[in-house]
């Protein structure tokens, strides 16, 4: 049985071949992927061209032997695999390049202690290390258990002061963002907002960072997933 590690590139990738064209979105991710999950929707109904067994035995046991098949898909997922982590270096420094010249300063990641806190608690379990750009820490110890993380594909928040106290919102879903300037008694309650093309909205009053230089950083994240493999890297 061909063994799939699940990673999901080949689910994202099914605008690249005309076999899997028809089930393209819009923007070459299979209309049946789950991105919460990072799996298929429709796992027990999938098409046959996404059964690699079934596929074999339908149309190609007569040209090629089954252990010939599974190593031209693992080669498949291997230069998928190394195409993907060449695209993340590379949108890694700039999205670090983006935030430095908005703000004026690198991010600083290297407290073990805050990092660790930030993705447990504000990212939820669903980030690693390696993909963290930045951590606005708005916890009273500076230990990194409330605030945003902004990271290669994300922006995550979880704070007192936001009238949403947790979420996470990724770049690719961002339809539009707005500061919303307002006051209630007096105090500035002012946020960014965004708005998903799922219809979802989103307020981040953190005061830790410029709202309006965070809304260009998001607006910039966006911009680059929208255009994803158009961009020349």
């Amino acid at each position: 049985m061909f063994n799939c590690d699940q990673c999901g590139l080949c689910c994202k990738k099914v605008g690249v071949t005309e076999q899997y064209k028809h089930l393209d979105r819009g923007d070459g991710v299979c209309l049946h992927f789950d991105t919460s999950t990072n799996l298929c929707g429709i796992y027990e109904d999938r098409p046959v061209i996404c059964r690699v067994d079934e596929s074999y035995d339908l149309f190609f046991k007569d040209q090629i032997s089954l252990q010939e098949f599974y190593s031209l898909n693992y080669k498949a997922c291997d230069t998928l695999k190394r195409l993907e982590l060449h695209k993340m270096s590379d949108l890694k420094l700039a999205f670090e390049d983006k935030f430095e010249e908005l703000f004026g300063y690198k991010p600083w990641n290297g407290d073990e202690k805050q990092v660790r806190n930030a993705l447990e608690i504000i990212c939820q379990g669903k980030s690693k290390k390696d993909e963290i750009i930045a951590i606005i820490d708005t916890s009273i110890s500076t230990n990194g258990k409330s605030g945003m993380v902004l990271t290669l594909d994300s922006v995550y928040v979880k704070d007192a002061g936001n009238s949403t106290s947790k979420f996470i919102a990724k770049y690719e879903d961002i339809e539009s963002t707005y500061i919303n300037e307002d006051r209630f008694l007096g105090v500035d309650i002012t946020a960014l907002e965004l708005n998903t093309n799922y219809g979802t909205q989103y307020r981040i009053s953190i005061d830790k960072i410029s709202k309006r230089k965070l809304m260009e950083f998001l607006d910039y994240a966006s911009s680059l997933y929208q255009e994803d493999d158009k961009l020349e890297w």
